[in-house]
């Protein structure tokens, strides 16, 4: 039976004011009362809502009351009996005088404040959600009730649960009443509840239906939690930090305890409504239920606390002689309740686990399983005697294989905090060794990068811990080679302390003051090339790459060579790049390259243990191949060091560096200059005949600066050493990368002041020796532009001759020495010929053309020669260009002259004729041809730039004007026909090696149409190499042999490889495996086309491509069908119709150049829709065209080319391995 509160004094007039209290106040949350949940528990209706007693509201008066009553009495229906009890309650009510709730203001003793209203009190552990506060805004101030509250009035969370509990405190029902409406406003929902669906608990499921059907008509929106609009952001984190509140708030008033049904009828709603199948409303009362365990969990940590406190100060009691009883039975009942109160909280824990957690972790909702993952972390972390079990730990890992990756990223920053803490450690590694593969997995392999650096970083937390296997460090340590540099800067630590275990392991068998003794510090070394302590490192470090390299799948250290990618950083330098800050030891360069400058071949072995010098040396002696990985790191290491220097000097963003630090960089820039010009020759003279050592010592010249050397006299004779080296491997090494990096090494020379000078003429010298001296014995008596009159050993040596003049072509203006004349004799005659060597050059491009009687390596040879001279001319006519460009700006009437203009272009035209020939002789895609047609479209599209030139100050005279237009021309219908069946044939092979379908080839299906009519006509073919070509001879439309068909296709696919020298990239052995071939094989693929096209492009744009419209139809076929690599290049294809646009409009178009648009629109995001098995042609790109001219150009839908796709697919044998991944 529901009573009222007693009042000790019912008025302050009749008693005395002594300040003392005659008894202790009664507490209000341990009687029942009408509106409480607990009597709501026994299905007895209330007669009202009780607002009166004590907690009567400051401003609220009796009339005031009576009107809410007489609202609840119409709503409630109430019975006789029932009016009768409001009746006389409403006149005990009148007879309390209002002092009484004043009384505590009078009093100096007790006070009489009833015990409910500490809760208003500040919470001794202050919860970080006393910190968030939520910003008000207009919306929220102008709503009513508890969500005015927590959002509108910019309350922290413990003051929003404070002004819900004073609610609480006054009327249980319409406290809850309140809590529940406010969840179901937070969701989205129009819909309320009264305190009759509070009291009816039994019939939760039924009226959440029919709110769930109410919300359906509602046609549901937006709602807080979903943070997309303004208003909303932010919501969030109030709203959980607000019932992360709540748990405590009913914990300081003793509501959690004395009357649970208050928590449990929450829970019901929230755990009933987190089952709902919207998503607002499972996204709300998951949030509020995870929250209000969460903060469960953090009262279940201090009450363990205090239960471990209490019990350390009775046994310390227990202990005393003379024991204290009623102390003891005081501790004894503290401890008793405490642990009473975490019974009940770890009943409503599980409660909440069981019917929220375990059915929501795996929702559809992705924001959902990541506020699991986070919640369970929590858990964990704040009750870890409970949840650091097998039973919730096994969520943990069911979720590390999600596939939403954000929840996957948030699992492993949960086990890095779990980890971290030390009592956890034990209890983890049964969950440790049964998930570690997958843990590995997930930073080896996992698809989102985010991922993998949470991974590693969690995985390098492992290893700290030994509980890794030996395999898992192995291939956690390959990641230092991956193509990601977060990966490889999360891995670097990792990588690190797998040298540091080697080093230890490599000098635990010495004593430590002997060791000490024989091999000193390296801070206590003064000379580079003295023993030290890091020796042994660098042995390690140079150890532990060529072991990764040997186990990684790319098992070499050199770069990947793909057309038109060049001067990449070796792996070895990558790996370097990425732990050089964590390793101090690569700091200090020198100390390596006085490690590498030892003899180590002078280091006899030795089986006297007592001889410990010899010991130590074996314990830093490099094996074979060792110092070549130690050279790219010696490379890396001092061109970090230099910029580390550069860049501490700078100091912070907008701070000057003052006089004393660009002193101090002065400084250390001459220290190095210095060192490197001394070990460079050094370097030189020991590693020198090997190629891949070379190239590495080579790039040391871009780090050497001349103008730093003080003494002016030295720094002559060292800059002349160091260029006759560079001149020494640029002549005696054949390798590609050798010569590259001598050429940049002698840019590098020209870019300096004081070496420019000495470098102009080592440059002249080399190119006198290659032409003078090498090419005119080989060419002397012979004919230039015939094929195949040299031997096997002299056209390796032209091959030779020309490619060192193609890469000394690009290291100065090389015009006028090519335009020069050249003398040597010539074929069945004694007399010389004074030819230039331009012409000799031209002729050298002739020798492309195949024919059938040079043997197969003198044809590779002879190849090879014809691309060297396609760049020597190609790089030629760019200094040709920027020449006249310089001239043009400062109207140079010399180098604008009529005749000068005019060689030009006799010289362009030649060129022409002489490629076009070499294009035309060859298979669409071999790569003579693709190298003659990149170089072909380069040269029109160089030339249209001189369009847009103009001098600085001044105009042109009109007959320049004249000749400078005459220079811009078209390229010839022949050569864009050519071009154009190139780049269908690529596009053909990429579909191939990709296994797209659905792809339009209008040169195929024209090609045939023409072979169907000569077989109707009864004519005889007529010879076309088309016929050859891959995927081009097909059986006719009425045939149904499919294996015939595939067989030749792949027959196409193997000698269209050969032809583009995918038999050698795609092997196998060289790959690693048959996968990794075709992925390497594919991506070269798709580098050739998109190469091809957007030199198409660049020539559209141009304005030098012939029938542009139909080009421009013809490369947008396939736009969407080939990658997104494919379709970011013909998206340029655009860039004139914005422009049209823009003008249309009355605005200039800004004058950027092609190259400046491309690198701008390259920065925007574009996602294709990915249409390999979607058979609808892209109809809007052909909208224009009638079926008359669609025909005629080809572009027809022709059915029979879909079901000859679909024969190629079936029999194409990568079709099984999708490898471009849009």
């Amino acid at each position: 039976m529901a009573t009222t509160i007693a009042t000790p004094v019912a008025n302050g007039a009749d008693r005395r004011r002594s300040g003392r209290t005659t008894h202790a106040p009664p507490i209000f949350s341990q009687e029942q009362h009408h509106g409480s949940v607990m009597d709501s528990a026994k299905r007895k209706r209330p007669a009202q809502a009780a607002n009166g007693g004590d907690e009567v509201e400051d401003d609220e008066g009796p009339e005031s009351e009576m009107d809410e009553d007489e609202d609840d009495d119409e709503e409630a229906e109430p019975d006789e009996e029932e009016l009768r009890e409001q009746r006389r309650k409403q006149r005990s009510k009148q007879t309390v005088a209002k002092p009484a709730a004043k009384r505590a203001k009078t009093t100096t003793g007790a006070s009489t404040t009833l015990a409910i209203r500490s809760a208003n009190a500040p919470s001794k552990a202050v919860s970080k959600a006393a910190k968030q506060k939520a910003r008000s805004r207009p919306s929220q101030i102008q709503g009513t009730g508890l969500y005015a509250d927590v959002f509108g009035k910019g309350l922290t969370a413990d003051e929003a649960a404070n002004t819900w509990h004073n609610v609480l405190e006054s009327d249980h029902v319409a406290g809850m009443r309140d809590m529940v409406n406010f969840i179901l406003q937070v969701a989205g929902c129009d819909e309320r509840i009264t305190v009759h669906d509070i009291e009816d608990v039994d019939h939760v499921h039924e009226r959440l239906g029919d709110i769930l059907a109410e919300y359906a008509n509602q046609k549901p929106g937006d709602y807080p939690l979903s943070g997309k609009q303004k208003q909303f952001h932010g919501m969030r984190d109030v709203f959980s930090d607000f019932f992360r509140a709540i748990p405590r708030v009913l914990h300081n008033s003793k509501l959690m305890y004395d009357e649970s049904a208050i928590y449990e009828n929450l829970h019901i709603w929230a755990a009933t409504m987190a089952g709902a199948s919207y998503r607002s409303f499972r996204h709300t009362a998951t949030t509020a239920s995870l929250a209000m365990t969460t903060g469960q969990t953090e009262i279940a940590k201090e009450l363990q606390k205090s239960i471990a406190t209490t019990k350390q100060q009775l046994d310390n009691e227990k202990k005393k002689k003379s024991a204290n009883k009623g102390r003891v039975a005081k501790l004894q009942e503290e401890m008793s309740t405490e642990e009473k109160k975490l019974e009940q909280i770890d009943a409503q824990l599980q409660d909440a686990f069981d019917t929220v957690y375990v059915h929501r972790y795996r929702d559809v909702e992705e924001r959902l399983r990541v506020e699991c993952a986070t919640a369970m972390g929590t858990w964990i972390l704040d009750y870890p005697t409970r949840f650091l079990e097998a039973k919730y730990l096994r969520y943990i890992s069911w979720v590390m294989s999600d596939p939403h990756a954000p929840t996957r990223l948030e699992v492993m920053r949960q086990l890095k905090k779990i980890y971290a803490v030390k009592s956890n450690r034990h209890n983890l590694r049964s969950f440790t060794d049964r998930f570690r593969n997958r843990m590995v997995e997930m930073g080896a392999r996992d698809a989102d990068l985010n991922v993998r650096v949470e991974s590693l970083e969690f995985l390098n937390q492992l290893r700290s811990l030994d509980l890794l296997e030996p395999e898992d460090i192995d291939t956690v340590g390959q990641l230092i080679f991956d193509n990601e540099p977060r990966v490889r800067k999360a891995v670097a630590h990792f990588f690190v302390s797998n040298i540091e275990d080697l080093y230890s392991a490599s000098i635990e068998d010495f004593d430590a003051e002997q060791f000490n003794d024989a091999l000193p510090d390296a801070d206590s070394v003064d000379d580079p090339a003295e023993p030290c302590k890091s020796w042994i490192k660098f042995k390690c470090l140079a150890q532990t790459l060529g072991a990764q390299t040997r186990d990684s799948i790319a098992s070499t250290g050199r770069k990947l060579e793909i057309s038109g990618i060049e001067h990449l950083d070796s792996r070895y330098m990558v790996a370097t790049q990425a732990i050089f800050s964590s390793m101090p030891e690569l700091q200090e360069w020198e100390s390596l390259a006085g490690y590498l400058l030892y003899d180590h071949s002078s280091i006899s072995a030795t089986n006297d243990a007592s001889d410990i010098s010899t010991a130590v040396q074996e314990a830093y002696k490099l094996d074979e191949g060792e110092d070549v990985i130690l050279l790219d790191v010696l490379f890396c290491a001092a061109r970090l060091s230099l910029q580390d220097a550069t860049n501490t000097t700078q100091g912070q963003k907008g701070k000057k560096p003052t006089k004393a630090d660009k002193d101090q960089l002065r400084a250390k820039q001459e220290t190095a200059a210095h060192n490197l010009s001394v070990f460079i020759p050094q370097l030189h003279n020991k590693f020198g005949s090997d190629p891949h050592a070379a190239t590495s010592i080579l790039r040391l010249h871009q780090l050497f600066d001349p103008d730093l050397v003080d003494d002016v006299d030295e720094g002559e004779g060292d800059q002349s050493g160091l260029l006759d080296d560079v001149n020494k491997q640029f002549t005696t090494h054949s390798d590609a990368e050798v010569l590259a990096e001598a050429s940049r090494a002698l840019r590098a020379a020209l870019g300096h002041e004081s070496s420019k000078e000495a470098a102009d003429k080592k440059v002249n010298e080399l190119w006198h020796d290659l032409t003078l001296h090498t090419m005119s014995p080989l060419l002397a008596g012979q004919n230039v532009s015939q094929r195949g009159t040299l031997d096997r050993e002299k056209a390796r040596q032209l091959a030779g001759v020309t490619g060192r003049l193609a890469q000394l072509a690009s290291v100065k203006d090389c015009c006028e020495i090519i335009e020069g004349k050249m003398s040597w004799q010539m074929s069945k005659s004694k007399r010389k010929s004074n030819e230039s060597m331009m012409d000799i050059i031209l002729q050298l491009v002739k020798r492309g053309e195949p024919d059938e009687d040079t043997p197969r390596e003198a044809a590779a040879l002879e190849d090879q020669t014809c691309r060297f001279a396609l760049q020597i001319l190609s790089l030629y006519y760019r200094w040709k260009v920027v020449a006249v460009r310089n001239a043009i700006m400062a109207n140079e009437k010399s180098v604008l002259s009529t005749g000068t203009l005019t060689n030009l272009a006799i010289r362009k035209n030649d060129f022409v004729e002489a490629v076009l020939p070499v294009i035309t002789s060859r298979r669409p895609l071999d790569s003579v041809r693709i190298t003659a047609t990149l170089s072909l479209v380069d040269l029109f599209v160089l030339f249209a730039t001189l369009r847009h030139a103009e001098p600085s100050k001044g105009g042109l005279e009109d007959d320049v004007q004249t000749n400078l237009e005459s220079l811009v021309t078209e390229l010839s219908s022949t050569a864009m026909a050519a071009i154009m069946e190139t780049h269908e044939k690529m596009e053909r092979r990429l579909a191939r090696k990709t296994n797209k379908r659905h792809l339009e080839f209008p040169l195929a299906k024209a090609h045939r149409a023409n072979k169907r009519s000569r077989r109707d006509s009864a004519t005889p073919a007529v010879n076309d190499h088309n016929a050859d070509d891959d995927e081009v001879d097909r059986p006719p439309e009425d045939s149904d042999d499919e294996d015939a068909a595939g067989k030749r296709d792949k027959e196409s696919d193997e000698e269209s490889s050969s032809e583009d020298g995918d038999d050698v990239d795609s092997s196998p052995e060289e790959g690693g495996s048959a996968k990794e071939a075709k992925k390497k094989a594919a991506l070269m693929a798709e580098t050739s086309l998109c190469e091809l096209t957007a030199k198409i492009v660049l020539a559209f744009l141009a304005g030098v491509v012939p029938k542009s419209n139909e080009v421009k139809a013809r490369l947008q076929v396939n736009r969407t069908k080939l990658g997104k690599s494919y379709t970011q290049v013909i998206a340029y294809l655009d860039e004139k119709k914005e422009k049209s646009r823009a003008r249309s409009k009355g605005t200039a178009a800004p004058k950027t150049p092609v190259k400046k648009a491309a690198a701008k629109k390259s920065a925007a995001v574009i996602e294709p829709m990915e249409l390999s098995d979607d058979e609808i042609e892209d109809e809007e790109q052909r909208e224009d065209y009638d079926p008359e001219t669609l025909r005629e150009q080809g572009l027809d839908d022709d059915p029979v080319e879909e079901a000859n796709d679909e024969a190629d697919d079936a029999n194409d044998p990568a079709q099984d391995d999708e490898v471009m991944g849009d």
